[in-house]
């Protein structure tokens, strides 16, 4: 097979123009949606609460994961493998963005314990992440079931208990293959491989909170070394190049509490020192997961922490918004994808011989991502995140109720 204008595949300008594809797309949802609803940035650099520079990076970076898996889709389509893209630009697109991610888990929890102290609600804790983060996923997988099964002619190949058993291996967090198409995991782009280490990190998070609180509560440390170690044995595959990601978030929790480095972070000397250590690990390195390359991302995220907002770049209001609908373009960027082109015949056979209309199907595909997303975050994951809200605030007041006066 010819591939004319490969090499337009793997241009950086390709990844500048579905950047910018994506802010358009941001900029014109918002249009739609409530205005109380809208991110807005305050003078603190807060956004209802939260560290508005975090928020923007994080939808920037989901959207990057979405570029790095589209770049290996337009590969699988001339090769039959899914393999990380021949650049370092388009590799570094996926394993930077989800270093990052990982990263700002353990600076918000972290942070987040810093502060509470040996208060730290750890029932709220476990039910903010149920909340948080099964409703999406739920989502994601039972789409990725239907289409499973449409791949596969909806007759069922492998027996009903097997079905069953692998549909309970996607709702605990395993890409198992259903119904015998063995790429089942390829409709999400494989990209719930990092969600077992989000839970990992939940999971220690209190045996770890004996290091920095001052008063040890024993049963949540208790609870939670069980956790992790059923966790371990579940999955048993846990990297510890990856898991050392995490080290960057905890480190920026503290970092951030020294007004010197906010200061500076923030100054424009913080701005190319975060430049600086991104575009190195970026462009001098073929893999995120090494301590240099950690280092280099670990110094722009500890700026981003600190409030450096490049400009306001990250706290524009599509990027925020980007932000707000991150964790759906995350999870559910793969499934567009597999519709609207690996599963797509027409499509495949208009534009695999020319990355110049695969760039043009893959901007139109970001657009998809982005508006499913949006409204996935306004149907169902907002709710369910105020139902969280609401779920621990009564069980506060209850608590409350309790205590003698």
């Amino acid at each position: 097979m010819t591939i004319r204008n490969d090499a337009m595949a793997f241009s950086p300008l390709l990844a500048v123009f579905l950047f910018a594809v994506a802010i358009c797309a941001s900029w014109a949802i918002l249009r739609l949606v409530p205005r109380p609803l809208r991110p807005q940035a305050g003078a603190d650099g807060r956004n209802e609460g939260r560290y508005a520079a975090i928020d923007g990076m994080r939808g920037l970076l989901a959207y990057a994961v979405f570029i790095h898996h589209g770049i290996i889709t337009w590969q699988y389509l001339h090769t039959g493998l899914w393999a990380l893209p021949p650049s370092r630009l388009y590799t570094q697109l996926g394993q930077s963005s989800v270093a990052l991610f990982f990263m700002v888990t353990a600076f918000l929890f972290w942070d987040k314990l810093l502060k509470a102290g040996p208060d730290m609600d750890w029932p709220g804790f476990v039910s903010s992440r149920i909340y948080r983060v099964y409703p999406v996923y739920a989502v994601a997988v039972l789409l990725v079931a239907v289409l499973a099964l449409a791949s596969t002619g909806f007759e069922v190949r492998t027996g009903p208990l097997d079905l069953l058993r692998r549909l309970i291996g996607w709702a605990t967090f395993k890409a198992l293959p259903i119904n015998g198409l063995e790429n089942t995991g390829q409709i999400v782009a494989y990209a719930t491989w990092s969600l077992p280490y989000e839970l990992l990190f939940y999971a220690a998070l209190p045996a770890l909170a004996v290091l920095v609180t001052p008063a040890r509560r024993l049963r949540p440390a208790l609870v939670s070394v069980a956790a992790t170690l059923i966790l371990l044995l579940y999955f048993r595959n846990f990297s510890l190049a990856v898991l050392e990601c995490f080290l960057g978030g905890i480190a920026a929790a503290h970092a951030i509490r020294r007004p010197g480095l906010v200061r500076f972070a923030r100054s424009d000397r913080g701005l190319a020192v975060a430049l600086a250590g991104l575009s190195a690990a970026v462009a001098g390195f073929d893999t995120a997961y090494a301590p240099l390359p950690m280092l280099g991302l670990g110094l722009f995220f500890a700026a981003v922490a600190a409030g450096q907002s490049f400009r306001g770049a990250l706290t524009c209001q599509p990027a925020l918004w980007l932000g707000e609908i991150s964790y759906g373009v995350y999870l559910l960027h793969g499934i567009v994808i597999w519709t609207a082109v690996t599963a797509n015949a027409p499509m495949r056979s208009l534009v695999g011989e020319d990355a110049g209309l695969y760039a043009l199907a893959l901007a139109g595909t970001g657009i998809l991502v982005v508006a499913v997303a949006s409204l996935v975050h306004l149907a169902i994951e907002r709710p369910a995140i105020m139902a969280g809200r609401r779920s621990r605030a009564l069980r506060r007041n209850d608590r409350a109720e309790r205590v003698p006066a």
